[in-house]
């Protein structure tokens, strides 16, 4: 096992950078030169979370000959839509507590600054995307539903242009998944195949394994296999809000109604409630008609919930800490979308430019929320809350988040009539039904 200082960083010399294409080059050249060394096989691999995945990415598209396959486990792939900026939303409290603690004897790169000064896509931000159509080797890719690498990991898996490609989607943390003894052995299997050539039928490993998740620290499914992500049989089913009632249902609201709260510390709430056992999995969206009453611009943070029958929140637990629900985020003048990369149900940002509001102007802004993996019993909710500021809800482990926000004022959504605002929920019906059994 190699572990190098890189660039900047421990002993390094260098400028310490804050992942991008230099990362890329630096570890082609690591690569090459340990598949040189006598006790090399001439075959090398790379293994890690976090930082150690999100590097993965650009090494790997910069095709070192000697790198025969990839273990990114939970590794961002898009620095400003994943992690410096989501949603348009300038952060600057995460990213500031993990460059504190970055030391080398070079200078060291200040995305806090840059996101502040360069708040738009543009040259250098690009350069924080990996470039997953050079991706070809063997990968084993994990995320976690309920940790900031999701969209990363997912987004990785989906675009990397290698034939042979596996992905597991957990609900615990990074750190403890990757550790456990089970995990450990199926990282050894798909290493044995690619580093040894162990004919160990590690092919015929499901394409795609995730867990269900119920509350607490309840699953009702673990790594159940599928063939394919997004599922191909995702029923994707428009729930529309009802600013008059606060409520969801499949069915329009036929009388436009509006619904304000005060943009800093109030929230607008919509829930529904189940007939029937419900698994929702996959990416959802959430349309809003919105206006910013006193200001130009509002920032939007989103959280998808699940409910008792009473009302009362049932949170997923992760590390003994309530996760606060399934996010999204957005400032309003980043609205306008990548027509080529967004889908039905994931809206992708192009943040080439804002489009600051007007007085009473009412905008429609798609915003997507991370996907997830939960069933919903007959009687239980689902709910969506919307606000100005990021909820916590109790989740008390490191996440120390702090944004740069524009919000004053009131926010205004705008439902029912000429206004189609409604989340986007992605149904997922069992594999078999006959009768009352279910096979999911």
């Amino acid at each position: 096992v190699l572990n190098p200082d890189a660039r900047g960083s421990g002993s390094s010399e260098g400028d310490l950078l804050y992942i991008g294409t230099q990362d890329g080059r630096d570890g082609y050249d690591f690569i090459e030169w340990a598949a040189a060394q006598p006790w090399s096989n001439g075959k090398v691999t790379m293994f890690g979370n976090s930082w150690l995945a999100m590097v993965q990415w650009f090494i790997a598209a910069e095709q070192p000959p000697h790198l025969t396959c990839i273990a990114a486990w939970e590794g961002t792939s898009d620095m400003y839509r994943e992690f410096c900026a989501p949603g348009g939303i300038p952060e600057v409290g995460f990213n500031g507590m993990l460059m504190s603690g970055l030391r080398g004897p070079g200078r060291i790169e200040d995305p806090i600054e840059m996101v502040r000064t360069s708040p738009l896509m543009n040259a250098y931000w690009e350069d924080k995307i990996a470039k997953f159509e050079k991706i070809s080797v063997p990968a084993f890719v994990t995320a976690g539903w309920s940790h900031i690498h999701l969209r990363g990991s997912i987004m990785g898996f989906q675009k990397i242009a290698s034939k042979l490609k596996w992905l597991r989607i957990h609900r615990d943390m990074e750190w403890p998944d990757t550790y456990k003894p089970e995990h450990i052995e199926d990282l050894k299997r798909f290493f044995d195949r690619y580093l040894k050539d162990v004919h160990n039928g590690w092919e015929m490993t499901p394409k795609v394994r995730f867990d269900v998740m119920d509350a607490a620290d309840i699953d009702d499914e673990v790594e159940r296999p599928e063939k394919e992500w997004p599922l191909a049989r995702t029923k994707y089913t428009p729930l529309y809000l009802d600013a008059k009632t606060k409520a969801m249902s499949t069915a329009r609201p036929k009388q436009p109604s509006s619904l304000r709260y005060e943009s800093t510390k109030g929230q607008a709430d919509f829930t529904m409630k189940f007939d029937e056992e419900t698994e929702l999995t996959g990416h959802m969206k959430l349309r809003l008609w919105v206006e910013a009453d006193g200001a130009e611009d509002m920032d939007l943070f989103i959280a998808v919930q699940k409910l008792d029958a009473e009302g009362s929140f049932l949170p997923t637990l992760i590390l003994g800490e309530k996760y606060p629900g399934q996010p999204g985020l957005m400032r309003v003048s980043h609205r306008e979308l990548d027509e080529k990369a967004s889908t039905p149900y994931q809206p992708v940002h192009l943040h080439r430019r804002e489009q600051l509001l007007k007085p009473k102007e009412i905008v429609p802004v798609d915003i997507e929320i991370y996907p997830s993996s939960k069933i919903f019993h007959a009687g239980e909710q689902l709910r969506v809350v919307v606000s100005g500021h990021y909820r916590r809800d109790g989740w008390g482990w490191f996440e120390p988040f702090k944004w740069d926000l524009r919000n004053k004022g009131d926010h205004v959504i705008y439902t029912g009539g000429e206004y189609d605002s409604h989340l986007l929920v992605p149904v997922v019906p069992p594999k078999i039904t006959a009768g009352t059994y279910t096979h999911r």
